[in-house]
């Protein structure tokens, strides 16, 4: 009776035996290489605190409403929270709408990124309508 070890050499059977063995030790190099969990610590994106954004003072211009498009605009947010450094990825179409939203968006307060629990330095992109 065969129960894990050879008790008769009849019921040894090498290509099985070789088998075995190389898928066991397979598993264990793959074991060794795979990390036995993530290093780096969770990561929280830098995002705008609800509500505290002042409502921009649009110019007064001739141009119409639909020809305005979204602005988009991406911040650098300190680890502090405050706001390091502001720029118009796509203009709305006008200078002067792009420049008033960046005005009253750069005055918003911002919750800094997090990686684990140290606050870092993060972008954060907001699209104005």
């Amino acid at each position: 009776m065969y129960i894990g070890t050879l008790e008769s050499a009849s019921m040894f059977n090498p290509a099985r035996f070789m088998r075995h063995f190389l898928f066991t030790a397979c598993l264990l190099v793959l074991a060794r290489q795979a990390p036995a969990h993530d290093a780096s610590p969770a990561r929280i994106r830098a995002s705008v605190v609800p509500g505290s954004c002042p409502v921009p003072q649009w110019p007064r211009t001739s141009m119409r409403i639909e020809d305005i498009g979204p602005t988009h605009i991406a911040f650098v947010i300190a680890p502090d929270g405050r706001v390091l450094k502001a720029m118009v990825e796509h203009s709305a179409g006008h200078r002067l709408w792009d420049e008033a939203a960046l005005k009253a968006l750069s005055m918003c307060r911002f919750l800094p990124g997090r990686r684990g629990a140290k606050p870092v330095q993060d972008i954060v992109k907001i699209q104005h309508v």
